[in-house]
């Protein structure tokens, strides 16, 4: 059976349309554990020349996910790529225009991208629907574009591994760990996600995605959440010292999150506390200890007995807070 269908258009194919795709690709294998996808992902542009590689800019801050799109060619937009299309997501309202003036009748199936996301999300369409081109721009420029295109792509994800993925019959399709950090973590997360690629652990990146200076309450509220309603089974956040993330993670209700800064404290925390998410300082733990750290915490079950009594006592705190 052929799978769905979707491509991202651009101008040059290039740049913006390069990032979704691969954004898209990458966040739905990790979404879903697997290595197959639920659709087939494209890009094209209007004006692009046929065979160009992605722009330096753009490998590099894929790159910094994970992605490696060194062989990608462009190639240029045409009717057929548009009539065999389940969908097609443009980066302005002006590439909208031109796809429609290719094929109008194609109209139910086109959309900016962010006027999809917007409506099968429910969210309200933002002020700024265009995503504006980075050519010409430094690298600062293209991860800015990168951010704003991985915004959209990852709530995309979740609507295509809602629809697309597979069933629950007979396996189970929780996410096991949603993973995130603030710009201080940022480095640390991304050596935590090569390990998980490498294990094979099917894992959740709910951002931050560059250094640029964020909050970390509003990705360990992500994560948290996410635990707390059985989207995730574990989640790992990681900030500067891993203090903030794991005061913010423990306002949620059901959830326990641990500061660990090795592997007996990460064991214990799952033996003695059932704790479900993993904090940790990316400026006071280096990559080979987080593994470590990682592993520890994951491979460890809750022991129960005694320990049950002191956590039942915890949530007999949270209720009368409630």
């Amino acid at each position: 059976m052929e799978l769905p269908r979707i491509v991202f258009v651009c101008t040059g194919n290039t740049c913006r349309s390069v990032m979704a795709r691969y954004l898209l690709e990458g966040g739905l294998r990790r979404r879903l554990g697997e290595t197959h996808l639920p659709v087939e992902v494209d890009s094209a542009g209007l004006h692009s020349l046929e065979g160009e590689p992605a722009t330096p800019h753009t490998l590099q801050v894929l790159s910094e996910l994970g992605y490696d799109a060194s062989a990608h060619k462009s190639k240029r937009l045409t009717p057929e790529d548009i009539n065999g299309a389940d969908l097609v997501l443009t980066m302005t309202r002006a590439h909208k225009e031109a796809v429609l003036d290719m094929v109008p009748a194609a109209a139910d199936k086109v959309f900016t991208l962010r006027e999809y996301v917007a409506s099968a999300t429910g969210r309200g369409m933002p002020a700024k629907e265009d995503i504006d081109d980075p050519a010409g721009g430094d690298e600062q420029v293209y991860r800015m574009c990168r951010d704003e295109i991985n915004e959209q792509v990852q709530a995309l994800v979740e609507l295509l591994a809602k629809k697309y993925g597979p069933d629950t019959e007979g396996r189970d399709n929780k996410v096991l760990v949603g993973i995130g950090c603030d710009h201080a973590g940022y480095p640390l997360k991304k050596a935590v996600i090569a390990y998980f690629e490498e294990a094979g652990i099917a894992f959740r990146d709910y951002g931050t995605y560059s250094e640029d200076p964020v909050d970390y309450p509003d990705f360990g509220l992500q994560v948290a959440q996410a635990v707390a309603n059985g989207d995730c089974q574990f989640g790992v956040l990681i900030c500067g010292t891993g203090i903030g993330m794991s005061i913010t993670a423990n306002k949620v209700r059901h959830v326990r999150a641990a500061l660990c800064t090795e592997p007996v404290s990460a064991r214990l925390a799952r033996q003695h506390n059932d704790a479900n998410v993993l904090a940790m300082g990316g400026r006071l733990t280096g990559p080979v200890m987080a593994v470590e750290i990682v592993k520890a915490f994951l491979a460890t079950g809750f022991e129960g007995g005694r320990h049950q009594r002191r956590l039942d006592k915890i949530s007999a705190l949270e209720e009368g807070q409630s």
